[in-house]
Order: C-alpha cells, then structure tokens, then sequence
C-alpha cells in the first residue's frame, strides 16, 4: 500500500502528495488529450449549432457522455480526498471529455481519435501505477481501482474502433 507523502497541508487540510513517476506520466499523457479536448470544446462553442450525432458516431457520442458523467462523480471523490493535484486535474479532466462531447455535437472532429488515443494510452500508464505503487484510495478496494481504469480503458478503445470502422 503506497503512502504518498504530503507536501504540505493547507489549514482546511488540502495537501500537495509526493506522487510517483508513473503517476506523473499518466497526467501528462492525458494532460495532452485534455488540451485537445479542451481547445475542440471551444472552438465547437464558437460554431455554436449543436445536433444528436448519427450512426456510429452516436455511439462514439453515449460512450464519451457515459465517461464522462463518471468523471462528474470523480469530483466528489477528490473533494473527499482533499488532494490539490488531484483535483485540478479532474477539473480540467471534465472540461476535456465535456469539450469532446460538444465537439461530437457540433459535428465530425478530427481530435475525437488523438483524444481517445492518448486517454487511452494515460489509462494504460494508470494500471502500471496502480500495479506498481500499490495505491489505494480509502475505503475502496484495489479490485474498483482496477474496474474503474479498465472501464475507461473499454471505452476509450471502444470509440477508436468505431472511429477506425467509420
């Protein structure tokens, strides 16, 4: 069981944690699918005319809705946890696969595959993390942790094969 050191706590007991290599890969992986999430949600608001996506892209558009509405829940969990990063990156997490799932709404997205690619490729770097550091997150168990991650990982390779079969 991995005990990440804290940093330094704030008085409401927000804390910055020593997080391992491998953790900082994943963040930086997804960090990169995030800014391309991000940038797309921008400029799909900019278009400004939304629709339900047809076909397989319809598909690709639930999946991405469907995770994300995960990552609304993951909110709750960080808060709990009190850690800085953590939180910020779930942030910007949403506001990633939230732009994506506008993108999809406003139209076909060239960032959709890359955007899945590399969240995709972050999940991967997340189980070799959580195999590794033996985190843990209080009150649930290694196996969720797991479940979670491979959940996303589904659904990531999910909308590239659809993307591919498009």
């Amino acid at each position: 069981m991995a005990n990440l050191q804290t940093a330094e706590a704030t008085p409401r007991g927000w804390r910055v944690a020593s997080w391992p290599p491998l953790a900082w890969l994943e963040t930086a992986i997804k960090a990169i699918a995030l800014v391309i999430g991000i940038a797309a949600g921008v400029s799909a608001l900019s278009q400004g005319a939304f629709a339900v996506p047809g076909g397989l892209r319809l598909a690709q558009w639930g999946i991405l809705i469907f995770l994300s509405l995960g990552l609304i829940a993951a909110i709750f969990d960080r808060i709990k946890g009190r850690e800085i990063v953590a939180m910020i990156f779930v942030v910007a997490n949403n506001l990633g696969h939230w732009g994506m799932v506008l993108t999809l709404a406003a139209g076909a997205s060239p960032a959709l595959l890359p955007f899945a690619g590399l969240m995709l490729l972050g999940d991967l770097a997340k189980l070799l993390f959580l195999k590794r550091s033996g985190f843990t997150v209080s009150g649930v168990s290694r196996s969720v942790l797991y479940g979670l991650t491979l959940f996303y990982i589904v659904g990531y390779a999910a909308i590239l094969i659809l993307g591919w079969l498009r």
